[in-house]
C-alpha cells in the first residue's frame, strides 16, 4: 500500500466534513431565521399563534358579512380556490353554523380539495370555519380553522381579517413545525383574496 496518498485523503476528508458542517449550519440556520420571521407568530389581542391579514374597505360592515358568507362569491375573489359547493344546504343555509362546504381549487374538480364545517357565526363580527377532509397536498396540519373577522370603522367603512390557526390551540410539535413554513403562502393567498374582495366590494368589478 502506498502510505503517501494517505495524508492527501485524510485532507480531502477534513475538507469535506468542514463543507458538511458548514452546509448544514447554513441551513439550520436558515431555517431558524424563516421560523423566527415567519407569519405564523403571536399577535395582540390572542392567546395562541395565528397567521392573520387584514384589509379595510368602504362598504357597509354587514355588506362585507354578508358578501363573505355566500360560498358562490369565492370564485370572484379567491386566487386558490377555483369554487365551493355547498354539501348539505338543503338543510342548513350557506354561511350559517353547521354549513358544509367544499373547496375545489381546479375546475374539474380534480386534485386539491378540501371541505370546511362553518362552526361559529357572531352575525356582522365573525365566521368561523374548521378544515379537514384534505385531499392531494403535499403538506398537510391536522386541526387548522380559520375565521374571518369585520370590525366596523364608521357606517360605510369595515376592516376584514382572515386569520388561520389550530382549532384546539395545541398542535403537535411536527404540526407546527410546518405551519411555520407554510404560513408564508398562506399569507400571500390572503392578502391576495383580501385585496380582491376590496376591489369587488368598492367597485362591484
Amino acid at each position: 500500500m502506498n502510505t503517501s496518498t494517505q495524508p492527501t485523503r485524510k485532507k480531502r476528508f477534513r475538507r469535506l466534513r468542514k463543507f458538511l458542517l458548514w452546509f448544514f449550519s447554513l441551513v439550520i440556520a436558515g431555517m431558524l431565521l424563516a421560523i423566527c420571521f415567519s407569519p405564523y407568530r403571536s399577535h395582540e389581542g390572542y392567546s395562541y399563534r395565528l397567521i392573520k391579514e387584514s384589509v379595510v374597505v368602504d362598504v357597509p360592515v354587514d355588506s362585507a358579512f354578508k358578501f363573505l358568507g355566500n360560498s358562490d362569491n369565492a370564485k370572484r375573489w379567491s386566487v386558490y380556490v377555483d369554487h365551493i359547493t355547498t354539501l348539505n344546504s338543503i338543510r342548513t343555509p350557506d354561511g350559517t353554523p353547521g354549513s358544509i362546504r367544499r373547496c375545489f381549487c381546479n375546475k374539474d374538480e380534480k386534485g386539491q380539495r378540501w371541505d370546511e364545517l362553518i362552526t361559529l357565526v357572531e352575525p356582522n363580527k365573525r365566521r368561523q370555519l374548521t378544515t379537514y377532509n384534505l385531499v392531494d397536498f403535499p403538506m398537510q396540519a391536522n386541526g387548522l380553522a380559520s375565521e374571518q373577522h369585520f370590525r366596523k370603522i364608521s357606517e360605510n367603512r369595515c376592516e376584514i381579517t382572515f386569520t388561520l390557526f389550530f382549532a384546539n390551540h395545541d398542535p403537535g410539535l411536527w404540526d407546527e413545525f410546518k405551519t411555520f413554513f407554510g404560513a408564508y403562502k398562506v399569507q400571500s393567498i390572503f392578502r391576495l383574496n383580501l385585496n380582491n374582495i376590496k376591489r369587488i366590494l368598492e367597485t362591484g368589478k
